[in-house]
């Protein structure tokens, strides 16, 4: 279970990355010169990417810790080199071909109890599956070819928060078919000089004298665009749940191999 406390720590620290450099942010900018404001997402790239990483290590510690349990239990039966190199936790795309590949991960070798328990967790995808095991393996060959990079989810922003934190921002304005973070600058409006005067613009933005910018402090969450569909699923929940669907796995598959 080394493998598994290992990303089990690794969760925790992408956590507390993200406590003390949010990697998204909602912003209002202001131009003097122009008087004209504007709202936009901005993401820190430096986090990201880190965070990128951090997620990668996390499922492959995850994947590492099945198949180190699942040769541990299996490689015994192995006969010759070429069945032994065969030896990994069996996950397959789809359901019609599970049984074949759990044989051909030689299962059946050690028990039908050891045998069903795998075909009982369903490791595959498609519908019936077990939908967050096969993640781990989905998100581990994802990470192979690119980096698993979160983004942020700007769907919680209200005209309401906006309007709270930003009193000039426009009340005469339709923005229902606006999808706040989608867009160099989401809302553009003008504000009388005399006016920009009382407002808190923040801090400048180097290298302009004229132009300022503020975090605003509105719901940004962090997610994963993944499965068919781009379902967006929520970081560090979903790594959670990928830790603790592993050690069910482990808890159930060495179980049955008794």
């Amino acid at each position: 279970m080394l493998k598994v406390d290992r990303a089990s720590k690794g969760v925790r620290d992408l956590n507390e990355l993200f406590r003390e450099r949010r990697p998204f942010g909602y912003f209002v900018e202001t131009n003097t010169k122009t008087c004209k404001r504007a709202t936009f997402a901005k993401k820190n790239k430096t986090v990201v990417n880190e965070a990128a990483i951090m997620c990668g290590e996390i499922i492959h510690n995850l994947r590492s810790a099945l198949d180190h349990v699942y040769w541990e239990i299996v490689s015994p039966f192995a006969s010759t080199e070429r069945e032994r190199k065969k030896v990994q936790f069996p996950f397959c795309e789809e359901a019609g071909r599970l049984q074949k590949t759990v044989e051909d991960r030689l299962a059946d070798r050690v028990s039908p109890k050891f045998f069903k328990a795998i075909m009982d967790l369903k490791p595959h995808g498609e519908p019936g599956g077990n939908e967050l095991l096969y993640l781990i393996d989905k998100l581990d060959i994802l990470d192979k070819h690119r980096l698993l990079i979160p983004t942020g989810d700007y769907t919680r922003i209200s005209e309401q928060l906006l309007r709270a934190q930003v009193p000039d921002f426009p009340q005469d304005l339709s923005i229902d078919c606006v999808i706040f973070g989608s867009n160099q600058r989401d809302i553009m409006w003008g504000v009388p000089r005399h006016v920009l005067a009382r407002i808190d613009l923040g801090g400048i933005r180097p290298p302009t004298l004229n132009q300022f910018e503020k975090e605003l402090d509105v719901p940004v969450d962090i997610v994963f665009e993944i499965g068919g569909d781009g379902t967006p699923r929520p970081v560090i929940p979903t790594l959670h749940a990928l830790v603790n669907v592993t050690a069910k796995t482990i808890k159930i598959i060495k179980a049955a191999a008794r």
